[in-house]
């Protein structure tokens, strides 16, 4: 560990506590801005998240009722109206298996959320700002599959503790920002929320999404922040730019750190925005690109890149800010997804959109099987590896070579797009970046 990062550290931790929450803020209008001390401070929390105590969040363990404890005892310390029934947990049954392939039907999942009302004409109505806080919890054969200093868990650092602890900082800054003289004469109240059950089907967005403590209609927006840890060379992956017309500029005028803001249209890639997609709520979905760890041990705090991180988290906060306060209406557009006919691809097919993998043509196989993945290609980067067998593209069922062709070429390159695989006795699933083939190497 280098001997910086140690100082650091230990100027965080007094006596085993994080003490969190009490550096200066990320861009609150007359408080002092620390980039430093907001790093200190999204640090403390992912380090928190990612503790043996919480051992990966897997659903229906411990260690996720421990992870929503600790999420309400932060909301609860910035004075967050508890949103259900008194409450700042939401529970609802589990289905199916996590994981760790542990049967977890009927056990309790818990979304956890917080609300800060807003002012004014617009006090009624809502901006929704999720992050999934569940990962895949133990490692299922540590003793078997450990090398080194591998954990016996998934810590999940990047996915998702990295988004769960800027939600959270966006929500202490909108905490201490509320009230006459500071927040502005009309804005919208927020619903703060942290997913359970996301690495096992959207199970606690899909519930929240169709059980909302608000009502449905009054829901202006949905930001996700899910896997936000890595950016790389500035690079910030955004989602569902088209499912209200006034979102692009809002983001390009909020995006004062300088970030290359790569947008694209849909908000179906598969993580909890989905779920409010499907219930015509406009949606944006923040994503900081494939990483080396993913869902590997290794997906430690050591691992994210705390001062891009920050950066995150301010255009995070102004583009909450702006949502807030705009006059306004924003409405729901449906943006086309896979939903073409065979001539309609045809037509718009694009030709040039490079996923980077080779066939496997073995027979009797249902899927497409893949042979090998270019190094540094877009399927590489996410993940996927020899062996595979991919089973849905974009939310398209992949039978064969021609399907999922045919899935591949409904997106433009740069668009991000859930893909579903089978690997050995488990169902994965990964967020791709597609690829351009005149980028090939």
């Amino acid at each position: 560990m280098p001997e910086s990062l140690r100082i650091l550290l230990l100027s965080i931790v007094v006596g085993g506590l994080v003490i969190l929450g009490s550096g200066p803020t990320l861009a609150c209008e007359g408080v002092a801005t620390s980039p430093s001390a907001a790093a200190d401070s999204l640090l403390a929390r992912v380090r928190v998240l990612t503790s043996a105590e919480m051992a990966g969040r897997g659903s229906g363990t411990p260690g996720a009722a421990a992870a929503a404890a600790k999420i309400c005892d932060w909301f609860s310390a910035w004075r967050l109206a508890p949103p259900f029934t008194d409450s700042y947990c939401q529970e609802f049954p589990l289905a199916g298996k996590n994981w760790a392939e542990e049967d977890i039907a009927g056990r309790p999942g818990r979304n956890v959320g917080g609300i800060l009302r807003g002012r004014g004409d617009l006090a009624d109505r809502f901006v929704i700002v999720g992050a999934h806080y569940d990962h895949l919890g133990v490692v299922a054969d540590h003793s078997a599959s450990a090398a080194g200093d591998a954990l016996p868990y998934y810590p999940g650092a990047n996915d998702n503790a990295s988004g769960v602890t800027v939600m959270l900082e966006l929500a202490r800054l909108a905490a201490l920002r509320n009230g006459p003289g500071s927040d502005p004469e009309d804005c919208r109240s927020v619903l703060f929320v942290s997913f359970d059950a996301e690495e096992i089907g959207l199970q606690g967005s899909g519930y929240l999404a169709t059980h909302l403590p608000v009502p449905a209609e009054c829901v202006d927006a949905m930001v996700n922040l899910d896997t936000v840890g890595q950016v790389l060379d500035s690079r910030l992956f955004i989602g569902g730019v088209g499912t209200t017309p006034l979102f692009e500029e809002i983001l390009t005028r909020v995006n004062t750190q300088g970030l290359d803001l790569a947008l694209t249209q849909g908000g179906w890639s598969g993580s909890d925005h989905m779920s409010f997609n499907l219930q015509e709520i406009p949606v944006l979905f923040l994503f900081s690109g494939p990483y080396p760890q993913y869902n590997r041990p290794t997906d430690d705090w050591p691992t994210l890149n705390f001062p891009e991180l920050v950066r995150v988290a301010d255009l995070a906060d102004r583009l909450l800010q702006e949502l807030r306060t705009l006059p306004d209406s924003l409405p729901w557009v449906s943006v086309a997804t896979q939903e073409m006919s065979v001539e309609q691809e045809e037509e718009a097919s694009n030709r040039n959109t490079w996923f980077g993998s080779i066939p496997d043509f073995s027979p009797g196989v249902k899927g497409y099987k893949l042979g090998g993945v270019f190094d540094g290609s877009p399927a590489a980067r996410a993940g996927l590896q020899k062996g595979d067998i991919l089973v849905k593209l974009g939310g398209r069922e992949v039978a064969d070579l021609p399907t999922f062709t045919r899935a591949l070429r409904a997106h433009a390159p740069g668009a991000l797009v859930e893909v579903t695989v089978l690997r050995e006795e488990l169902k994965l699933n990964f967020t791709v970046v597609l690829g351009d083939r005149k980028d090939r190497q």
